[in-house]
């Protein structure tokens, strides 16, 4: 069984030392933070975090205080977050708090693997910029979706992958950020793998794979629709690119 704590306020470190040795054995460990306030809700989610296994960590928190708390006090390897959350036990949920809440956590945590489960994935696109700087996994399900689909998601954002598309269909055209454009290019037209890439725009291999993640994203090309189909996945994006006319 999956090991699980909960706390509605801060969790004393001990607390999640104890969870975490009884799924302490092998190397693929993750320890995973679910924040979300309704218990029916929570039982779904905790029923989808369940396919991973027995080898993850899994830690409820119930407000927003309790979820910063906590970040602070152990990195997770994902964090599953609803937006509609009380800041502290006993007040008012509002999405707006959970909105100004993922904005500073990737502001002060950029490479945290976050995975957005909501009623209210609309309010996401007014902060679509933010989400393109993140560098961390991130991904959107509402919570009426299928439990293949959030589990899909949910892994994905554990992987590091990007999957806004129901966000991003809300909001019409196509944007890309210089260095995204420059890695098809690089890739596309000059046939370099990540490695090249990474040399010649100057950063790190894992910030190319990052930027190969938001590109699929804006382009709506998701890994697990191209495994699904055994399709090439650079070769889709490519094609894609070039259609659009972002490439010649």
């Amino acid at each position: 069984m999956v090991a699980i704590a909960s706390a509605s306020v801060s969790t004393p470190p001990s607390s999640l030392k104890t969870m975490t040795s009884k799924v302490a054995s092998g190397s693929e460990q993750r320890t995973i933070f679910v924040v979300e306030d309704h218990p029916t809700t929570l039982a779904g989610i905790h029923s989808i975090l369940e396919r991973f296994g027995s080898n993850i960590a899994l830690e409820t928190l119930t407000t927003l205080q309790a979820a910063r708390e906590a970040v602070r006090r152990l990195r997770p390897d994902l964090l599953v977050l609803d937006l509609q959350l009380p800041e502290g036990p006993g007040e008012p949920a509002a999405t707006e708090f959970g909105i100004q809440f993922l904005k500073s956590l990737m502001k002060d945590y950029p490479e945290i693997n976050i995975a957005i489960h909501t009623s209210y994935p609309d309010a996401l696109v007014r902060i679509i910029p933010d989400i393109d700087n993140h560098r961390g996994g991130f991904t959107v399900t509402s919570k009426d979706s299928a439990t293949d689909k959030a589990f899909e998601r949910f892994k994905a954002a554990l992987q590091g992958y990007t999957h806004t598309r129901d966000i991003r269909s809300l909001k019409a055209g196509l944007e890309l950020k210089p260095e995204w454009l420059e890695t098809l290019d690089l890739a596309c037209k000059d046939g370099y793998q990540d490695r090249a890439i990474a040399k010649h725009l100057h950063v790190s291999e894992s910030m190319v794979r990052n930027y190969w993640s938001k590109i699929y994203d804006v382009l709506g090309i998701y890994p697990e629709d191209a495994k699904e189909e055994g399709r090439n996945l650079r070769i889709v994006t490519c094609l894609k690119a070039r259609d659009e006319g972002l490439i010649e």
